[in-house]
């Protein structure tokens, strides 16, 4: 999912601390990547073989994911442009196709979830959750990448998980609040 960084345009031994420290946050992100895009994938092709916990543990594990681009993101706000570019431009690339996962992954799971009939008794608070992320992402995210970072269908298929999410949301079984009972 990320680039090598061993090969990366920054060099390292002349580079200032801050930088070697998101290469280095880069390093750790090749790791991260390739965990999530196994959880994705085994989201989207095993969807009809996995429960409800491990979709939406799948799901925290990208979420997870994304907060950590964004903290190498954080890291590189002041560096000079030289470095910082190349960096943000591999960061938001592994963003936007680790969202772009994740959305098919949401896609075939609950299209597999309809066709069960049940759904699970807690799954409106995941999913209402899940909404939330979605909409931060296409609202506050998505405007700011390249257009040529964004992969053609991203569009269509977040318009599909999105009205799928929402009527899974109006099967749901709405679950009182008990927190404040007396």
């Amino acid at each position: 999912m990320v680039q090598d960084y061993r090969q990366n345009q920054v060099e390292l031994t002349t580079a200032d601390t801050a930088a070697s420290e998101a290469v280095r946050l880069l390093q750790v992100l090749n790791g991260r990547a390739q965990d999530v895009h196994v959880a994705t994938v085994e989201m989207s092709d095993r969807a009809m073989l996995i429960g409800f916990s491990d979709y939406a543990d799948a799901f925290r594990r990208v979420q997870e994911f994304l907060s950590f681009c964004d903290v190498i993101e954080s890291k590189l706000e002041n560096m000079p442009p030289v470095t910082r570019e190349p960096i943000l431009h591999e960061v938001t690339a592994v963003k936007v196709r680790a969202f772009h996962a994740l959305l098919r992954g949401i896609g075939a799971y609950l299209t597999v979830l309809e066709r069960r009939g049940m759904i699970n008794f807690f799954a409106q608070a995941v999913f209402l959750m899940q909404q939330d992320v979605l909409a931060d992402f296409r609202r506050d995210i998505l405007p700011n990448v390249p257009p040529q970072l964004i992969p053609e269908n991203m569009g269509l298929l977040y318009d599909e998980v999105e009205q799928r999410m929402k009527q899974m949301l109006e099967r749901c079984i709405d679950v009182p609040d008990f927190r404040f009972e007396t």
